[in-house]
């Protein structure tokens, strides 16, 4: 081998560690927010649909 596949590979063998930072509280309390409204969102959805379907089957008969 030469000597810059050795250099090389050695650099590719160096694993970097990361220091954990600490998540906001804000950030937490924004990511909690945004899956209630998704949440929500589906359910207004899923509840307009079954509405509409309902109406539809009981109107049919």
């Amino acid at each position: 081998m030469t000597s810059t596949t050795q250099h090389v590979r050695q650099q590719a063998a160096v694993k970097k560690v990361s220091i954990k930072k600490r998540t906001s509280a804000l950030k937490v309390a924004l990511r909690a927010i945004y899956w209630i409204i998704v949440f929500a969102v589906i359910a207004v959805v899923g509840f307009i649909s079954f509405e509409a379907f309902w109406t539809y089957y009981s109107n049919s008969r």
